[in-house]
């Protein structure tokens, strides 16, 4: 194997079998056992390539220099910190779903030696959630996974915690162009497309349908909107959308909407709700004892809506496994915090109906 110079050092591959001796022998797994990374992190290193903090290049030189100038072997094996705290902000007064959410990162930072701090600011709120971001800041911590509403003093919060040096997972609704580590979540324009597809197949006549979403604060119900209407425009023309306007998933709000759109619209084919909110639209639909002739697609598969699937109120649930969310957002925080470039993907598009449910599983 034939050494490589990089900034005047000699690395090997770990891999090297010649046996050809040499007067300096830095090995990439060298690097990484006194930096404290992976390897593939070293690599990315010295071969220049994006994906790593300056920081951790930083420490991956050094560590390498240290090892040219003493022809010592890595004095330390940092493995990553148990202490490390990971903060977790999603909305309050949201019900059991955050409720869920902010449980299964628990779960997963306990498995992996990390603690969790929670906080549910109130529900909307764009000064209140930076107020709390800002909070994680002052005190501290290994990343954040945020359900981020797309507001400037929210963007300028998570600007000041990457100033800092603190990674930010946003979680369920993107926030782009704010500085974050990455986005874990749905494809939501093809989450809207996929309700849209459900909605235009399942309708048995053609006519008005109810659509609800919680608020252009969330990026995430914007883009399943845009989605929506494009199916609809496109592919069933037939079907006409009333509301899409910002409802705060309020299921009072959306019981009183529901109920007087019954009335005023005889003909109404669907109801799909791109949001949270559904017992209100549940309930009207039972009392007007039309919840077996009403096409109703919801979002994110939760006891309640599991039960409507079951009783025959709602077609069909449109679903994103919030165990797998919970797991990659950690994931990506911990590897950040050793150095490595996180992996990021999005969590499948799920369609759950009443003949594939499965007990409890990813249940938000």
């Amino acid at each position: 194997m034939i050494p490589v110079a990089i900034s005047g050092i000699l690395l090997f591959d770990a891999s090297n079998r010649t046996g050809v001796s040499h007067p300096v022998k830095v090995r990439i797994i060298d690097i990484a056992l006194q930096a404290g990374v992976s390897t593939a992190t070293v690599d990315r290193v010295l071969n220049n390539r994006p994906g790593v903090r300056q920081k951790t290049v930083q420490q991956v030189m050094d560590a390498a220099k240290w090892l040219e100038a003493s022809a010592a072997r890595p004095r330390i094996f940092r493995a990553r910190r148990t202490e490390q705290v990971i903060d977790i902000v999603i909305a309050g007064g949201a019900g059991f779903a955050n409720d869920n959410l902010a449980r299964e990162v628990r779960k997963v930072c306990a498995r992996s030696g990390a603690e969790v701090r929670a906080a549910f600011p109130r529900r909307m709120n764009p000064v209140a959630l930076a107020a709390e971001l800002d909070r994680c800041a002052a005190a501290g911590s290994a990343g954040v996974i945020v359900q981020p509403l797309d507001h400037p003093a929210v963007r300028e919060a998570v600007r000041r915690l990457c100033e800092r040096e603190i990674p930010v997972v946003a979680i369920l609704t993107d926030l782009p162009r704010s500085g974050i580590l990455g986005y874990v979540g749905l494809d939501n324009l093809a989450a809207g497309r996929t309700a849209g597809q459900l909605i235009g197949r399942l309708c048995r006549r053609s006519g008005p349908v109810l659509l609800f979403k919680g608020s252009s604060l969330y990026r995430s119900h914007e883009e399943r909107l845009a989605g929506f209407g494009q199916i609809l425009r496109n592919a069933f023309p037939e079907l006409s959308i009333l509301g899409g306007n910002d409802g705060n998933d309020d299921p009072k709000l959306y019981y009183e909407m529901t109920r007087q759109t019954l009335l005023d619209e005889p003909n109404l084919c669907a109801v799909c709700n791109l949001g949270g909110g559904n017992r209100g639209i549940e309930k009207a639909l039972l009392e007007s004892g039309r919840d077996q002739d009403i096409t109703y697609v919801a979002f994110n598969l939760t006891p309640l809506t599991r039960q409507g699937l079951v009783g025959g109120v709602f077609d069909a649930v449109v679903h994103q496994d919030m165990v797998l969310a919970a797991d990659m957002s950690v994931r990506a925080l911990l590897d950040a915090s050793a150095g490595d470039a996180p992996d990021f993907c999005r969590v499948p598009v799920e369609i759950m109906m009443s003949e594939n449910l499965e007990p409890q599983r990813g249940l938000i």
